[in-house]
């Protein structure tokens, strides 16, 4: 259990990239006051929790319904978690524009912050996978969303810091801190890849 809780929260931990959170963090707030910003930051981790539980709980249900196995599944999540941790080796990943000052706070909380900037595709994908009914059982499905509450806590955390934490780490620290993110999000990737066409092969 303390295993898969560890191999959970570090997985999840590594996807959801807290620090690369904070361009795309600031660029929304930019202008605002540090009670509303530390509100839209509350928000928007709620929302992500609210979406990713629901993954958690009925995501495989729902690819079930569809028709979509979970091996094609994860084989195509991987893929796409390999492309997000390329663009974060190479740093090509987007950060939006500011925000226009009359958006609410809640509605930058929705977008690009909780998505799909923190439950993301590839966060939706994690936490499906991590929860396999067929492979995992109650308690360990439980144990994957305390490791997501933990891991959104810290999100919220750099968000709640994040001008003190860009002064500390400067660019070029959030840059290379990002990069070994992606260098370890790749190698998940590449395993997740190399496990889904093993357990295809062997039903065919």
């Amino acid at each position: 259990m303390t295993t898969n809780f560890l191999t959970d929260f570090i997985t999840l931990l590594v996807v959801l990239n807290p620090l690369g959170k904070l361009p795309i963090f600031l660029a929304t707030t930019v202008g605002l006051e540090r009670a509303v910003r530390n509100r839209v930051a509350f928000h928007a981790v709620l929302i992500s929790f609210g979406i990713l539980i629901f993954f958690l709980v009925a995501g495989q249900v729902l690819l079930q319904a569809l028709g979509v196995g979970l091996n094609t599944f994860r084989l195509a999540g991987s893929l796409v978690l390999l492309l997000f941790a390329l663009s974060m080796i190479f740093d090509t990943v987007q950060t939006p524009p500011p925000t226009q000052p009359d958006v609410s706070p809640t509605e930058r909380a929705v977008f690009p912050l909780a998505m799909p900037s923190i439950a993301g595709p590839g966060t939706m994908l994690t936490v499906v996978v991590l929860t396999d009914k067929d492979r995992f059982h109650w308690a360990e499905q439980g144990s994957t969303a305390l490791a997501l509450i933990l891991v959104l806590a810290l999100v919220y955390l750099v968000m709640r810091f994040a001008t003190p934490l860009v002064q500390f780490l400067r660019r070029a620290g959030i840059s290379i801190l990002s990069r070994v993110m992606g260098l370890i999000l790749a190698a998940v990737a590449m395993e997740g890849m190399v496990v889904s066409v093993l357990a295809i092969l062997r039903q065919l």
